[in-house]
């Protein structure tokens, strides 16, 4: 049997009051993929359970950042892999300003990297390219999913069904532990909301928002 041996971390420099380990990227990675495994512990149980657990590891994470909101980007990389600025702004309720900053500390501390830039969409104003930023040891994949959500966050059709999706998911799964919703009861939802859209355009993307995050929904 192979014995366990367990990480060790090597004395380095401080930045803002938080010790970080020498610049060994295999001392990072194998810290990372530590905390990694942790949040994907939770894929395939119950989705509030989940959330709890992930609440519980925001607060230990807390600690050692000394930030909550630097804690909650932290471990949406470990979770997702890779984000844009934008992703974190909207994910996270976080201003431009602390989002940038805390993507500058963990680039300084070792953690992200840039990993590409985006195309500026057509009939854009143009300005910096947006970057995507992963952890080390993020997949191709990771980074790619990144990218189309990027993409999704620009429409404004996508951000109108993402919040009434989370609004379904908490009445549901807070209120009536029900994990199941009729498309039916979707279109209710979006009719009483008056929107300036077509119902069924934001009828699909949150049906698909919700079938993501693990809910059924019924045909």
């Amino acid at each position: 049997m192979e014995e366990k041996v367990p990480l060790k971390f090597e004395e380095g420099r401080k930045i803002k009051g938080f010790k970080i380990f020498s610049d060994s990227e295999k001392n990072f990675v194998e810290i990372i993929n530590f905390f990694r495994k942790l949040v994907l512990l939770n894929e395939n149980i119950n989705l509030g359970i989940k959330l709890k657990n992930i609440q519980e590891l925001i607060s230990f994470t807390e600690k050692i950042f000394s930030s909550q909101s630097m804690a909650e980007v932290f471990l949406y990389f470990c979770l997702h892999g890779a984000s844009t600025g934008l992703i974190l702004q909207l994910e996270n309720n976080l201003s431009e300003a602390t989002t940038y900053r805390i993507l500058k500390r963990l680039y300084n501390m070792g953690l992200i990297y840039p990993a590409l830039k985006i195309s500026n969409i057509r009939n854009s104003k143009g300005g910096p390219r947006p970057i995507v930023w992963a952890i080390h040891g993020a997949s191709n994949e990771e980074i790619a999913n990144a990218v189309r959500l990027h993409m999704k966050k620009l429409n404004p059709k996508y951000l109108i069904a993402e919040k009434l999706a989370q609004t379904i998911l908490d009445e549901y799964l807070n209120k009536r532990q029900k994990n199941e919703i009729t498309y039916k009861e979707i279109l209710i939802h979006i009719k009483e909301l008056r929107l300036p859209y077509r119902t069924p355009d934001i009828a699909e993307i949150t049906a698909e928002y919700l079938l993501e995050n693990g809910m059924k929904v019924w045909r």
